[in-house]
């Protein structure tokens, strides 16, 4: 089988995977590792990778001082209601920074029901200038939490905590604005394995080893760029990016 490297920049974040694949470019596939999986294990890794791809785009498009919103509601209301409440609450708020003359709204939601039952949704959207009374007003349905992005560049322990839940019964796990900038990814075929090089300007975060039934022996790094446009003073080593809590109100 073809090894590859993938690379992928997203933000100030870099990855390299080098890894095995059953497709081979140009050539016609027939079966693949895939087929040997469970229904179990596939779906376990269908959602890493849907998390995955959620932090690459909350890392691509959202930095230091943007918002991080929980949205909850006082009663029970249901998936599609509570997903309604949500698409109006973002047109206020889309009409809200074009009156303050503001870039356009970016976001990344997730709707989740938690133990009670109740619908909440988390949601990352660009910074904007706005009081926890103001937001609490243009939601209307319950309490609103708010905390602002630190420094760092990698916020995918951010990411991993919005799409904890599954409901996979209500279609996709996450769902962002049609605005979003995508991370940009390169992949490159290898005749034999190779080390795998931290770009110059960035600092190796994560380097892992490991064996997948997809992938094969499968080579991991991820790495932070140095000095990025949200890099402020970082973060320790192994420790998650945090957040400025501002508090909520009802």
């Amino acid at each position: 089988m073809p090894r590859y490297i993938k690379k992928t920049w997203a933000g100030d974040v870099y990855e390299a995977k080098e890894y095995f694949s059953p497709r081979q470019r140009g050539k016609t596939y027939k079966r693949g590792m895939k087929e040997n999986l469970s229904p179990e294990e596939m779906q376990e890794y269908n959602l890493m990778e849907t998390r995955k791809r959620c932090a690459r785009m909350i890392n691509a498009n959202f930095r230091e001082g943007d918002l991080f919103l929980t949205l909850t509601h006082r009663e029970r209301v249901g998936m599609e209601e509570a997903l309604r409440k949500l698409r109006n609450f973002i047109e206020r708020l889309k009409r809200r920074r074009r009156r303050e003359g503001l870039e356009a709204l970016k976001y990344i939601y997730v709707t989740e029901t938690g133990k009670k039952g109740r619908e909440h949704h988390h949601m990352v959207i660009n910074a904007m200038d706005i009081s926890i009374k103001e937001l609490s007003e243009i939601w209307g349905h319950g309490r609103v939490m708010v905390s602002r992005l630190e420094p760092g560049g990698d916020y995918t322990g951010l990411a991993f905590y919005i799409t904890k839940e599954n409901y996979k019964e209500y279609g996709r796990r996450w769902n962002g604005s049609r605005n979003l900038e995508k991370p940009k990814e390169k992949i490159i075929e290898v005749t034999k394995s190779r080390k795998l090089r931290v770009p110059k300007g960035y600092r190796v975060l994560e380097e892992i080893q490991y064996y997948s039934e997809i992938t094969g022996f499968t080579r991991y790094m991820k790495a932070l760029r140095i000095g990025g446009t949200d890099y402020g003073e970082g973060h320790k080593e192994g420790r998650e990016p945090h957040l400025q809590h501002t508090g909520g109100e009802g």
